[in-house]
């Protein structure tokens, strides 16, 4: 007992003495932090692309941190630790992440009112305090790789492998669909994309039996564009057995296997580390923000460009160039209804 009053009065004490919000407050030790909270694991191609993004922070000295988390429970509590450890940049992957730390919002601006949440690869909007919504829209990826798969096939025929029809799959799906018609417009050719679905985001046999069908129902089929996500390793395995080019998404997926001889980037690591380096230079982050080909983001890896013939990397060069420009319009058309994602650019952080 006396031991027990003792402790109370020491606890008093330090409350007295330094306040009683100083165990929450942010210690100012010259480190800056960020940190991912995630429901997608590590190991697949697209969390992996946002993790590389922090890697980049720590080689310039950043201390950096990646969380897995799948019950909400857990991911509020995950979340306040990453707080109270002085986590300066919290990064939520998954929407459900994302909805868990909206819920806390209001406690959290309170507590720590320096710590800046910035919610990645989404679509949805914010106009919480302290909060910015960040994603590279795969359309004008997608544009690109449309019209290199339309000008790589002999047959015409090209196969999309897809996972799900969702609203933002449809976004991927459409951007291809651009790009084939632009090259049919520009360049003469004469493609046509046969759309199939995996049917799970995450099922590699699924994504590896749906694609041996869809060739086997179109065999003049010579070319597979796949953004089928992590079932999409399953289109590259059938893919390399059937010896069919296949096009990547996401990340560059040329190292997965050689069948795969072009990718639709989808740089979020450039996300992550470009709003970081705001943060550091005492920008204001925006409520929404969209890292587009013009805000330096890539659409696909200069290295395969090599796969292409001379005069076909010459003109994907000069159309990425084109599109930054504002001369090629990835939306015109009968695309226009594809040009908002929805963002509201107004205030913040």
């Amino acid at each position: 007992m006396e031991k027990f009053l003792r402790a109370i009065g020491v606890t008093l004490m330090f409350v007295f003495l330094f306040g009683a919000g100083s165990v929450e407050a942010k210690q100012d030790d010259g480190v800056n932090r960020a940190c991912l909270i995630t429901s997608t694991p590590r190991g697949n191609e697209f969390t992996d692309l946002i993790w590389s993004g922090f890697l980049k922070l720590e080689k310039e000295g950043w201390e950096v941190k990646c969380i897995e988390t799948f019950e909400t429970a857990e991911q509020a509590e995950q979340i306040r630790s990453m707080c109270a450890e002085n986590y300066d940049l919290i990064y939520t992957q998954g929407d459900d992440v994302m909805t868990t730390a909206k819920d806390m919002m209001g406690e959290l601006n309170e507590l720590y009112p320096e710590t800046l949440f910035i919610f990645l690869d989404t679509y949805e909007k914010t106009a919480l305090p302290n909060t910015s919504a960040v994603t590279i829209d795969p359309f004008e990826a997608c544009f690109i790789a449309g019209y290199v798969a339309a000008n790589t096939s002999k047959s015409g025929e090209i196969g999309l492998m897809m996972p799900l029809d969702t609203p933002i799959m449809r976004r991927f799906e459409y951007g291809y669909y651009s790009g084939i018609d632009y090259a049919n417009a520009t360049d003469e050719t004469k493609a046509r994309m046969i759309k199939a679905y995996t049917n799970d985001w995450s099922d590699t046999t699924k994504g590896y039996e749906s694609t041996i069908a869809l060739l086997s129902n179109y065999p003049k089929i010579d070319t597979v564009v796949q953004c089928a996500y992590i079932s999409g390793y399953g289109v590259i395995s059938a893919c390399a057995d059937k010896s069919i080019p296949c096009v990547g998404v996401d990340d560059w997926q040329g190292d997965i296997s050689p069948i795969v001889f072009w990718s639709a980037i989808k740089s979020m690591d450039l996300a992550v580390y470009e709003t970081a380096r705001m943060w550091l230079k005492g920008e204001k982050l925006p409520f929404a923000m969209e890292f587009d080909l013009s805000a330096g983001g890539l659409a696909y890896a200069d290295v395969d460009l090599k796969n292409l013939e001379p005069a076909l990397a010459a003109k994907v060069a000069k159309l990425k160039d084109n599109i930054i420009a504002g001369t090629v319009d990835v939306f015109a058309g009968k695309y226009e209804e594809w040009r908002s994602t929805n963002f509201d650019q107004s205030g913040g952080n």
